[in-house]
């Protein structure tokens, strides 16, 4: 692994997921991409990419989150595609018993409205709500060929900031 492949790597994930958005007639341009995240297939693979990943960002923070840990690295180098500009990514363990493979799986994006006005705005997508329930940052989340995209109403950055501050 190294900078140049990881940020290709980011660049096709995210041409792939953008067209899968479009092809949705999924709207996204007026939103900015949050974070990207990197999934890994076992601890040891964990463990490796923190080490990389602490190479080219600085870790925001690490900790656990539904059972296992999940690192947060601000990059010190933008991913640039199109018009976005990507600075944060997450990258979790695996649930224990869940097969992931390594790679970007989602993205995460900041909407400046409801999830009842964005739902309404998109009747013929099929939304996941289950995270409309949590108690802090909640999501709504589309499953699409390339991976999922979740919105939010505060980036991963004030919600790290907001938990420092609260422990």
């Amino acid at each position: 692994m190294n900078k140049s492949d990881i940020y290709n790597q980011a660049k096709v994930f995210l041409k792939k997921i953008l067209a899968n958005a479009a092809e949705s007639s999924l709207n996204l341009k007026n939103f900015p991409i949050d974070h990207l995240c990197y999934r890994t297939d076992s601890l040891e693979c964990y463990e490796k990419s923190k080490k990389f990943f602490s190479t080219i960002g600085h870790l925001l923070i690490e900790g656990p989150i539904s059972g296992r840990p999940i690192a947060t690295y601000k990059l010190l180098e933008p991913i640039h595609f199109e018009n976005y500009s990507v600075d944060v990514v997450e990258v979790p363990a695996p649930k224990v018993g869940k097969e992931t493979p390594e790679g970007f799986e989602h993205i995460e994006l900041v909407i400046d409205t409801s999830f009842d006005h964005f739902i309404e705005e998109h009747p013929h997508l099929t939304f996941d709500r289950k995270g409309l329930s949590k108690e802090h940052n909640k999501e709504l989340a589309i499953k699409l060929e390339a991976g999922v995209i979740k919105l939010h109403h505060m980036t991963l950055e004030d919600v790290i900031k907001h938990e420092k501050a609260n422990l």
